[in-house]
């Protein structure tokens, strides 16, 4: 490939230093031989400027030959058509979509959609490289055909192809290794923000005291959307965000941050928009559904400051560009790491003025999600569910449904939403720690250590304590740090207090986990009036116990330890 220099006559967007690092990883897998390598960066990191660069550089190095840049919806081959021109202003771009087929460009921006077209492709000649965007897609039927139509599946003839996601990952499980041959450059999250490149998020959970979703109809294995979106419709999801956002969104001098809502359904995107309009808020809502000059007239109005909050079912998840979003609310339920990790993501990149990122979590997600990378090439789907190659299946549809997080700690035998006021609580959203965290019943997070307990309970400052106790003898408990402003912080002083004798018990992937309970778990849990379901793991029902346990020795300290604090 070429080095740098060689486009130095070119007009572009400099290179940051680990999008140097991206664009030399995926040049030297192609000069080993690898035909499909795939990079992975986190919203904001910069992709399309990694692969203008790409693009850049191959066609220097391959005059004469032409280069296409996939995407999966019409807004994000206008985006990727934009983004190319502004990064390299020199570089000649055409689109290849519905009535446009700018056919002769070096650099063609196309819809996947029409170039399930086998007319349209033929008319792409000369065609030697593919960028595919949001490649986790690329599994679906349209995508295949394209691929192997330029050559990329096949031998050493054809063209060459790269693919970029922010999540390396999918709901169906289905296997991405079957067409992207390696991850061969990704970037956390947290170092992004540890760069300076994103802003921090810091998570409030909302609890929903009459949500219960514990009997929500399934469909193929998951949760029904409509019945999803009917649950939420039904409960007082709609009114607590709302009422959520007016405590936690505000930015003082009257300032309120911008915000985005994602939900499962047009109609429970609807009920919270309503909801948040009833509460004063000025709202927009934007959905698949509608007409794509709508949908831009919506989102001008967010960008103009007209609109505080923007309810949409699911079309802003992937490659939407709205930096100033500074609050995401997220009221759409699901098992899928990588779609958390999109919609989280839609508020953390910088923007003037904007110090950090508030993310409210309505449904559970962020007790199961963490956002760190998203990296599974291999897939764990089941040999008897459709993937995207199904007859049913869309190609430009979003990622597929996914199901709640119902919240562990909040219940024994009873999974749904803790019954009461409305209660709003941080969250760690990195959950950057390899042990086993657990909450009891009342709320308070606990790492079960051996014959301890380390707790993190809350300050009268506002921060947090970490305090060890024994498991069983009352008054053999310590400060271990006091008034910590943050949760991450607080656990990470809580881990440094565990013993390596102790870590044994507390690292979650001991293998013991994984396996069925044991016949000494079952007796345990039966004291405790635990109900052991057909197919808990170990670790799950070790965790209930724990819970159990805990909550009966923490709980019952706490109004003590509050009052010795005040």
């Amino acid at each position: 490939m070429l080095g740098s220099s060689a486009v130095a006559f070119m007009t572009i967007l400099a290179l940051r230093d680990y999008q140097r690092d991206a664009v030399e990883a995926v040049e030297a897998a192609w000069r080993g031989g690898m035909r499909r390598p795939a990079v992975v960066l986190p919203t904001g990191a910069g992709k399309t400027v990694v692969f203008a660069h790409l693009v850049a550089r191959w066609l220097a190095a391959n005059p004469g030959r032409r280069a296409v840049v996939l995407a999966h919806r019409t807004e994000l081959v206008e985006q990727a058509t934009a983004k190319l021109r502004t990064v390299a202003p020199d570089l000649k771009v055409g689109i290849v979509k519905a009535e446009r087929n700018h056919t002769l460009a070096p650099i063609v921006v196309a819809s996947v959609a029409t170039l399930a077209s086998e007319r349209r492709r033929r008319q792409l000649l000369n065609v030697g490289l593919v960028v595919v965007d949001e490649c986790h897609h690329a599994t679906a039927r349209t995508y295949i055909e394209v691929l192997t139509h330029f050559g990329c599946l096949g031998g050493q003839e054809g063209a060459v192809a790269v693919g970029f996601t922010a999540t390396m990952s999918r709901g169906d499980g289905t296997a991405l290794g079957s067409v992207w041959q390696d991850v061969v450059y990704t970037r956390s999250i947290a170092e992004m923000i540890s760069g300076g490149y994103l802003v921090r998020p810091y998570g409030k959970r909302v609890k929903v005291d009459d949500l219960h979703l514990d009997k929500v109809r399934r469909s193929r294995g998951d949760y029904s959307e409509g019945a999803l979106g009917e649950a939420l419709e039904q409960s007082m999801a709609p009114e607590a965000a709302a009422k959520a956002y007016a405590e936690h969104a505000g930015l003082g001098n009257a300032l309120l941050r911008p915000g985005l809502l994602f939900a499962p359904t047009v109609s429970s995107a609807t009920a919270f928009c309503d909801a948040f309009r009833d509460a004063g808020f000025s709202t927009g809502l934007v959905h698949g559904e509608q007409p794509t000059a709508e949908r831009r007239r919506e989102l001008d109005k967010l960008t103009a400051g007209e609109t505080q909050v923007m309810c949409n079912c699911m079309v802003l998840t992937e490659g939407t560009d709205l930096p100033l979003i500074s609050a995401v609310v997220v009221a759409r339920p699901t098992t899928h790491a990588g779609l958390y990790v999109q919609m989280v993501g839609r508020g953390l990149r910088p923007y003037p003025g904007k110090l950090d990122a508030l993310v409210l979590d309505i449904v559970g997600a962020s007790q199961r999600h963490a956002l760190t990378s998203q990296v599974d090439l291999f897939g764990e789907q089941d040999p008897d569910e459709p993937g995207d190659d199904a007859e049913s299946a869309d190609d430009d549809a979003e990622l597929d449904e996914g199901e709640l997080t119902l919240g562990a700690g909040l219940g024994i035998d009873d999974p749904s939403w803790v019954n009461g006021p409305l209660v709003s609580e941080d969250v760690d959203l990195f959950h950057g720690s390899h042990s086993a965290w657990l909450r009891t019943r009342g709320g308070t997070w606990f790492l079960p250590a051996g014959e301890r307990y380390v707790a993190i309970v809350p300050a009268p400052t506002g921060g947090y304590d970490v305090v060890a106790m024994h498991r069983y003898v009352v008054g053999q408990s310590r400060w271990v740090m006091r008034d910590v402003s943050d949760l991450s912080y607080a656990m990470a002083w809580a881990e440094g207090d565990v013993t390596p004798a102790e870590q044994l018990t507390a690292r979650r992937e001991r293998s013991w986990r994984a396996r069925g309970p044991s016949q000494a778990q079952r007796s345990l849990a039966a004291r405790y009036g635990i109900m052991i379901h057909e197919g808990m793991l170990s670790g799950e029902v070790s965790g209930l116990i724990s819970v159990a346990m805990a909550t009966a020795r923490i709980d019952s300290r706490m109004s003590l330890y509050l009052r010795s604090r005040t």
